[in-house]
């Protein structure tokens, strides 16, 4: 059932080198899209990386994103980031057996709502597979252009690293907001039940 993928996915930041049939990839793919868009215009492009050169030279360009991004931040942020160890090592864009960078034409109409729906199947068909992923998005996205090839009416959305867990994180969700207290009737300040 789908709400029990949604319930028992985390983000997986760490993979096994194993490799991944890539049946299993192209089911991921599929589902992505087969993902509804605003005007059904299907705004998304998928680029399946596995080359190992590839997945260096993208994480090396991620990473100085990162590291001005997380220089640039709000001390809020910057105090977040440090609490949760998130760091602007992203190793797990070179542990994956496969990168799948989702990108969006950003003239279409709607295209990025679109794109992240688009990713969000992909993320829940990876769990049903038993694969892991996480949504990964460098600080500065218009490096990965020049270097996958993109048109310039296209921007990266989304990193999926996408490949066996080599970690397994606690069962426990990370604390999610009370339905009361997101979901109104009518108005907004109006309980739903």
């Amino acid at each position: 059932m789908a709400i029990n993928l949604m319930s028992s996915r985390r983000s997986i930041r760490a993979y096994k080198l194993d490799p991944v049939p890539i049946e299993k990839v192209v089911r991921v793919l599929e589902a992505g899209r087969l993902a509804p868009s605003g005007a059904n215009t299907q705004p998304w492009v998928y680029i399946v990386v596995d080359d190992g050169a590839l997945k260096c030279e993208i994480r090396k360009r991620c990473e100085e994103a990162d590291s001005v991004f997380h220089e640039e931040a709000p001390d809020w942020l910057k105090n977040w980031l440090r609490k949760e160890g998130i760091t602007t090592n992203k190793r797990f864009l070179t542990d994956a057996p496969f990168l799948v960078v989702v990108a969006g034409h950003v003239k279409a109409p709607y295209w990025l709502e679109s794109t992240w729906i688009s990713a969000s199947y992909m993320i829940l068909l990876a769990e049903e597979e038993g694969l892991g992923t996480l949504t990964y998005t460098p600080g500065d996205t218009a490096v990965l252009n020049k270097l996958l090839g993109l048109p310039p009416d296209y921007r990266v959305v989304v990193i999926l690293p996408i490949g066996f867990p080599a970690e397994k994180p606690l069962p426990e969700r990370r604390p999610r907001k009370p339905l009361k207290h997101i979901a109104f009737h009518n108005r907004y300040g109006i309980d739903l039940l």
